[in-house]
Order: C-alpha cells, then sequence, then structure tokens
C-alpha cells in the first residue's frame, strides 16, 4: 500500500514538473532591439524573439478584412519589415512604440503577438507648462 502512494505521489510530481517547464519553455523569448537584432542576426534567426522599436510611417498596409499587416519597426537607422496576422491593437499607428513577438528569418520578422505601448496620461510637466 505504501509502495503505491509514494508511485503515485512521484507520478504526480514528476508530470506537475514537466507541465510546468514546458508551459515556461513556451514563454521564453530574447528581448531585442531592431539594433541589436541586425548585429545577432546570426545566431537569433529562427528562436523566439520579443522586439521593439517604433512604427515607421512608411510601407504601412493593413488588411482589416483578411486581418493582415505589414509595417517596418525602426531604431534609429536600423529597421526591420514585420508581418503579422491578428487583431491590432488600437493605440498601433506610425510613431508609436511596439513589442512584436515572433520569428525572425533573416529577412521579416514574422510576428505572432503584437503589443502597442499606450501613451501615458501622466508625463511629467515642462517648466514652460
Amino acid at each position: 500500500m505504501r509502495r503505491k502512494l509514494l508511485l503515485a505521489v512521484a507520478v504526480f510530481v514528476l508530470t506537475g514538473g514537466y507541465l510546468a517547464y514546458s508551459g515556461a519553455r513556451s514563454s521564453f523569448a530574447y528581448y531585442m532591439t531592431v539594433s541589436e537584432l541586425h548585429n545577432r542576426v546570426a545566431t537569433v534567426r529562427d528562436a523566439d524573439i520579443r522586439l521593439g522599436g517604433k512604427v515607421a510611417a512608411t510601407d504601412l498596409r493593413w488588411d482589416q478584412v483578411a486581418g493582415r499587416l505589414q509595417f517596418i519597426v525602426a531604431e534609429g537607422t536600423h529597421t526591420i519589415p514585420v508581418r503579422y496576422r491578428g487583431v491590432v491593437p488600437d493605440t498601433f499607428k506610425p510613431g508609436a512604440e511596439v513589442v512584436v513577438e515572433g520569428r525572425y528569418d533573416g529577412t521579416t520578422f514574422a510576428a505572432d503577438r503584437l503589443f502597442a505601448k499606450c501613451p501615458s496620461k501622466f508625463e511629467a510637466r515642462t517648466e514652460e507648462q
């Protein structure tokens, strides 16, 4: 009887550990800026990446019916084209700061998730204000 109980507890603990590990593993992703991705493209190709930058005002194409969005994420002079299919946040617009999650194949970033930073209502006042 005691062996059965120990075996059941061991199976339960191992199963729980495996589920926790596999769940955490799916959320692991490098966070990079556009220039960092340009510098490390060979080492992170086809890896899960979170990419942060600003939406460029050029080459923004959005097919609302199909839910497809193509845009460019920029940081300084570095740019990366992004393809995304899904729900687009209301705060998404040219010049907005975004974070996209997905994979980079060396030419285009295929995003699975898109997050747009909300402009803060509580910004520091300047002396002129």
